[in-house]
This record gives C-alpha cells, sequence and structure tokens, in this order.
C-alpha cells in the first residue's frame, strides 16, 4: 500500500509541474520570444563637426560695405542608420509652384533591422532660389552669442541640399566606402526627388555659400569682444534620429570689433 500511495504522489507532483510549466509558456507565448527577435528602427544620428565650424572669417563685401561672419557648416550622419529622405508631389502641384514658394512635401524612410522600412512625413523641400537646388528645410541653426549669454546674430531654421561630401567616421558599422546620395535635384519641376547623409558621412556646406554667415557690421563698431559661434543640428525635432529628443550643437570662439582684423569678400551663391 506504501509503494502504490508513493506512486500516487508522484504522479500527482509530476502533472501538478507539468501545468505549472505549461501555464508558464502560455503567460510569455510567442510575444515574449517574439520582443526578443522584434526588429529596430535603424536610425541616422545627426551631429554638427566642430572641426569644419572652425573654418570662418571676417570678410568685408566691396559693393556693400558689409562685414560678414562667414563659417561652414557640416551636419554629420554618426548613427546606425542612414538618413534618406524624400520628396514627392503631383505634377498639378509642381505647375502651380511659383519663385519663392516652390515646396514639395518629405517624408523620411526609416530602416530596419530585418531589413524592412518604413517613412514618415518630415516638413518641407523647398527650392533654394540661390543655390539652384532643393533644400531639406530644418536641418541646422547658427547662433552668435555674446560674452553675457545673449544671443546676438541666429539663423533659426537652416535648409540644406543633403549629400555624402566627406567621411566623418569610417569605422561606424554600415559606413559605405563610396557616397550613395551624391546629387541634388535642380529640376525647379520636379515631383519627385531623394536625398539624405550616409553612417559614416557627413554633407559640407562652405562658408563661402549664401546662408553661411551673419552680418556684423554693427558689432564691428563695438569694442573687441570674445563671442561663440555656435551650430545645432535637426533643431526643431523634425527628422526622426536616435538624438530627436536632443538635438547636438558644437560651438567656437571668434573675435568680432574694432580693430580686428577683417578681409575681402562676401558670401555668393552656390551649387
Amino acid at each position: 500500500m506504501r509503494r502504490t500511495a508513493r506512486s500516487g504522489h508522484t504522479a500527482r507532483t509530476w502533472i501538478a509541474a507539468a501545468v505549472m510549466a505549461l501555464g508558464a509558456l502560455l503567460a510569455t507565448g510567442p510575444g515574449a520570444a517574439s520582443a526578443v527577435d522584434a526588429p529596430t528602427d535603424m536610425l541616422p544620428a545627426l551631429e554638427p563637426l566642430q572641426r569644419e565650424l572652425a573654418e570662418n572669417d571676417l570678410v568685408r563685401e566691396p559693393d556693400t560695405g558689409i562685414t560678414w561672419l562667414r563659417f561652414t557648416g557640416a551636419p554629420a550622419n554618426l548613427g546606425s542608420g542612414a538618413l534618406h529622405v524624400t520628396g514627392r508631389r503631383t505634377k498639378e502641384e509642381a505647375a502651380a509652384a511659383t519663385p519663392g514658394n516652390n515646396v514639395i512635401p518629405a517624408y523620411q524612410r526609416i530602416s530596419r533591422s530585418d531589413g524592412s522600412s518604413y517613412e514618415l512625413p518630415v516638413g518641407l523641400m523647398t527650392f533654394h532660389d540661390e543655390h539652384k537646388h532643393f533644400h531639406m528645410d530644418g536641418i541646422s541653426r547658427y547662433r552668435l552669442i555674446n560674452a553675457g549669454g545673449q544671443v546676438v546674430r541666429e539663423s533659426p531654421k537652416v535648409a540644406f541640399c543633403l549629400v555624402d561630401l566627406e567621411v566623418a567616421d569610417s569605422t561606424l558599422p554600415g559606413s559605405p566606402v563610396n557616397p550613395v546620395y551624391n546629387s541634388c535635384s535642380h529640376n525647379a519641376n520636379a515631383t519627385t526627388l531623394t536625398m539624405g547623409i550616409s553612417v559614416g558621412w557627413a554633407d559640407v556646406y562652405a562658408k563661402e555659400l549664401a546662408g553661411q554667415s551673419f552680418d556684423v557690421s554693427a558689432l564691428m563698431n563695438l569694442p573687441p569682444q570674445e563671442y561663440t559661434l555656435e551650430m545645432t543640428t535637426n533643431p526643431l525635432g523634425i527628422l526622426h534620429e536616435s538624438n530627436r529628443t536632443a538635438p547636438r550643437t558644437t560651438s567656437v570662439k571668434v573675435t568680432i570689433g574694432q580693430g580686428v582684423p577683417v578681409g575681402v569678400g562676401g558670401p555668393r551663391p552656390g551649387v
């Protein structure tokens, strides 16, 4: 009788253990396994390059007498995925566009770790009449800040034609050896166009180009002072990136005022 009772107890114990194991499996289910294997977004991460912002100078335009602080700006993509932006509109919308009001809705393609992708609206691309091609709006912001912390000059929304122009960090996984994005649409009537920055690459807008300068003529009449020249990428959070809620900023020091050497030149349109 003892042997029979022990066997029954053992059987009941085994059954209870099996039920608990089955319950645990049902509780976790495929959801837990899929959570581990779920694809992730491969997001870009824009950062301004300080070494490029350090390429700045003071020049006086001969024709106007304006003194410009010119500076180079370079947003680099140091994320895990490319910044890929596509513009799309109808032929009717393109035909209705006018100089100074020639825009196209923009969509950012987000690649995922499983090879899939999806799109999200990210504002507008605008045809730049001086540069003669489309720019993506809201890429950067420049500010000039005095020693007291006051912003004395600001360019709140700087647009860029996004291309792979300079290698920023070739060691990043997924960084291509050759540029992927290497041109912008010069067709003012375009209905579709694509631009972007690959992982490990940077776009560069040289200091000579229109939009890459501040008029500091009034500041040149003041005693010499050290200012902070600042560049921030994606300041309005328009683009989806890994550092979207904390835009990256870099800065350099510049001296402006009476007696500070000034060269000859000025901003110019670019291509």
